[in-house]
């Protein structure tokens, strides 16, 4: 391996540092929230009155039982952050998911190689100690480093399968500007067309906002009234 190559892990490996980082802390930071918000005394169409929080609420907000308050556009509540991700801070919350899955695929693609390389050629008994190594250390099969590299190959690459299907999952919400609840319920009135959706969630700088956490992009709106098909007008049709 050459002194190029590694400095490029190296660095390659700090960016993902950085701004996994960096998104914990916005999606822990930004509050998305009621909290704060002035809200209409009078129910506007589309609102509705949460019992919970004795006041009226926007669509496609939704009160989160753990955090006790109405989040905007809210989402789901990530038990990670332990925060829920809603109208300000799902553009981060998809920055962070992101990132963890390129780096688990890193270092996947890494401990698989060295895992492979002691268990020997591919074969049943191989794949079955590398999904059961400490099973293989108890019966005296594998030493403690043999059961220490294969066991943190295995998690790895689980967890970079249940990271894809996050991924996927939310690839979805994102084409479509839906949350959780409008996809479990069918909910598509929100769909302005895949350009539209990307900057209603990633802001102003929506072609660039992605790659980082820390590029300031203003959302379009205050997540309290959204544009729906038959009221978007595209700026190109204006």
């Amino acid at each position: 391996t050459s002194d190029l190559t590694v400095y490029l892990c190296k660095a390659w490996i700090l960016f993902l540092y950085v701004n996994i980082i960096g998104g914990i802390w916005k999606v822990m930071l930004v509050s998305t929230t009621t909290r704060g918000v002035i809200l209409p005394s009078t129910l506007k169409p589309g609102w509705f009155y949460c019992y919970h929080c004795e006041t009226n609420a926007p669509p496609r907000s939704f009160h989160c039982g753990i955090c006790n308050i109405c989040v905007l556009k809210r989402d789901h509540h990530c038990i990670y952050t332990g925060r829920c991700i809603g109208y300000y801070n799902y553009r981060f919350y998809l920055t962070l998911l992101m990132y963890c899955l390129l780096l688990a695929i890193f270092t996947s693609s890494i401990s698989l190689s060295l895992a492979w390389e002691m268990l020997g050629e591919f074969s049943a008994y191989n794949l079955a100690g590398f999904v059961f190594p400490l099973v293989m250390f108890v019966v005296g099969v594998f030493d403690f480093y043999k059961t220490y590299v294969v066991l943190i190959s295995f998690v790895c690459t689980l967890f970079s399968l249940m990271l894809s299907g996050l991924a996927i999952w939310h690839t979805k919400h994102v084409c479509h500007n839906m949350t959780a609840h409008e996809r479990l319920q069918g909910i598509q009135s929100y769909d302005l067309g895949l350009t539209e959706n990307l900057r209603q969630i990633f802001g102003q700088k929506w072609r660039v906002s992605w790659i980082s956490p820390f590029i300031s992009s203003p959302l379009l709106g205050g997540g309290l009234e959204f544009p729906t098909k038959g009221s978007y007008e595209s700026p190109k049709d204006l």
